[in-house]
């Protein structure tokens, strides 16, 4: 029980003081400029289901980025810099618990902010008797999930990895922004869904038009390629946990001096 309860004091330390105004209200400012304008204002009602995927996708894909560089770097690029994280280890407490406690909460803390706003997208877009069926999503959820999860895993490496707050963001910002150029626009090419923006709301496209298939309901195809639809979805989940099991390795290893 205290180490459930020392746990539990390790998040809410996390929430305070890496979310502590202004940053939670920054987020979801943007979050809500960025994503509920399409539903609430601009959707047109005979356009394609997946015109919904692509829109939420594409849109959050710089607000998730930019988040995720802010609250992972700041968690623990800037903890190492100015040594809070040698406090906290003095209390004590374990790496283990230190960076288990410091990932889930800044993790579920983003997929709370960006999963209301799926959420909100589909009350507005009569979620159970609507335009699009709940089990679809159901599929949304799971791809804004492993989207969160891999933009996490990868800003908690680089941040771990350079021990750096500065550095660490720039690299990811530079990495993430810019594979958005540097791969060429080919939806036949598996490694342009190695983009999780285009992955995710092509792949739950690809899952409702089975969805639809399957059971007979309708009859609904896609042009994603099953390859490719295999290469962004094990992309996001092998290389996701792939960089938070490194994480978790670096952490206990790394010299914080």
């Amino acid at each position: 029980m205290k180490v459930k309860n020392k746990f539990l004091e390790l998040m809410s330390w996390e929430i305070r003081d890496n979310w502590a105004f202004p940053i939670l209200e920054i987020v979801i400012a943007l979050v809500i400029v960025q994503t509920i304008p399409y539903v609430t204002v601009n959707y047109d009602y005979y356009r394609a289901d997946h015109n919904i995927w692509r829109a939420f996708f594409t849109k959050s894909f710089f607000v998730l980025v930019l988040s995720t560089a802010i609250v992972f770097g700041r968690s623990f690029g800037e903890s190492i810099e100015k040594r809070k994280m040698i406090v906290l280890l003095s209390y004590p407490v374990s790496r283990v618990r230190l960076f288990l406690a410091k990932y889930l909460t800044n993790f579920l803390m983003l997929f709370l902010v960006f999963g209301l706003a799926l959420l909100v997208e589909g009350a507005t877009l009569f979620l159970f008797v609507g335009v699009v069926p709940p089990v679809a999503w159901g599929f949304a959820f799971l791809y804004l999930l492993l989207g969160v999860l891999f933009v996490s895993s990868l800003m908690t490496f680089l941040a771990l990895a350079t021990k750096r707050f500065g550095l660490s963001i720039l690299i990811f910002l530079v990495y993430m922004f810019g594979m958005q150029y540097w791969i060429p626009v080919n939806t036949k090419d598996p490694l342009y869904y190695t983009l999780i923006n285009v992955a995710s709301w092509n792949s739950v496209d690809k899952l409702q038009s089975w969805y639809y298939n399957t059971l007979g309901i309708g009859h609904s195809s896609t042009g994603l390629p099953y390859i490719c639809f295999v290469a962004g979805t094990v992309h996001m989940v092998l290389v996701g946990l792939a960089l938070f099991l490194v994480s978790f390795f670096i952490m206990r290893r790394m010299d914080l001096d």
